[in-house]
């Protein structure tokens, strides 16, 4: 099943009015006959065959159309499976189906450029790279939305000065990007220090609950406290061993913390009149025992001024 004249497998196969009947390919048949008459040589035999509609030879048209070709011919022809024979790496096709494989699929296979003005060929498989590179592509700048073509762009680019101007918003874009990703640190590592600082301050807490309520209302200097300056007055200054603040020893009372005076809150460790302080440590951990402190303080102010009034009374002389 092999032409006579190319020696591949039959396309399309003519039988030949020669006198063996040889077969060759109808495209072997159209570039080898020659001549106004179309005159034609058997490769094999050497007849001469003139191809025309006079005489009692077959004509052109009715050898084209597959007259005289024996049926088995036929019937093998299309149970050939065959390779792409271009070598694209396609296996398994029928003869039939080279012809919609070479303009579809084979990869292997030259095509024209589709742009307008473009009159590159090129294999089939370079198309996607041809294409991004084609100066005849209808291409938008991404900073200004104008279509033009691709060989005409890096002109405009630079004559619109639209390249300084992509670098800008993408200078913006990053900083903003990065402002938010700065914010969204440091977020969470004040949630992060937050919850530490409230775990550390209620074990404190606990502590404090061992040690009894009075350790809520110290108002004398603490064993742990060294001073800064030798002050005979209320200004006189100390600093806590543990964190190093300086505070003033009269600020001391009910709320302050057992380190030093100055109204702490437990919870996050400010003071409580600064802005950005938990309030709601003081009601969450402070109240059952600030209560218990303030009931047990009123209490004693109360005996303090019953007895200076008894003793003022007791003191004073009586007038006739």
């Amino acid at each position: 099943v092999k032409c006579s004249a190319c020696g591949c497998v039959l396309e399309s196969p003519v039988c030949l009015p020669c006198s063996g009947q040889h077969l060759v390919c109808s495209t072997c048949l159209l570039r080898k006959s020659t001549g106004r008459q179309k005159l034609f040589r058997c490769p094999s035999c050497h007849d001469r065959i003139v191809l025309d509609n006079s005489g009692e030879d077959p004509s052109l048209e009715q050898l084209l159309n597959g007259k005289g070709v024996p049926n088995w011919i036929r019937v093998e022809l299309a149970s050939l499976r065959l390779s792409c024979p271009k070598r694209c790496g396609s296996t398994g096709l029928r003869l039939s189906e080279l012809g919609r494989h070479f303009g579809a699929n084979c990869g292997k296979t030259e095509v024209a450029c589709g742009h307008a003005g473009c009159a590159k060929v090129y294999r089939r498989e370079l198309a996607e790279q041809h294409d991004s590179e084609c100066p005849f592509k209808r291409v938008e700048c991404r900073v200004c939305k104008k279509q033009m073509l691709n060989k005409d762009l890096m002109a405009h680019q630079v004559k619109a000065r639209c390249h300084d101007l992509e670098l800008k918003l993408a200078r913006k874009q990053c900083m903003k990007q990065c402002n938010k990703d700065v914010l969204e640190h440091y977020r969470q590592l004040r949630e992060h220090s937050l919850v530490t600082m409230q775990e550390f301050r209620r074990t404190e807490l606990c502590h404090l609950e061992r040690m009894g309520v009075q350790g809520f209302a110290r108002r004398q200097p603490l064993p742990h406290l060294t001073a800064v300056a030798s002050l005979n007055s209320c200004d006189a200054m100390k600093r806590c061993e543990r964190c190093r603040r300086v505070f003033n020893c009269d600020s001391n009372h009910e709320t302050a913390c057992r380190w030093h005076g100055g109204g702490l809150c437990l919870a996050c460790g400010k003071p409580s009149h600064t802005p950005g302080c938990i309030l709601s440590a003081h009601r969450e951990f402070l109240p059952p025992l600030l209560s218990a402190t303030r009931r047990q303080q009123q209490h004693q102010s109360n005996r303090g001024n019953a007895s200076s009034y008894e003793a003022a009374s007791t003191a004073a002389p009586i007038s006739v």
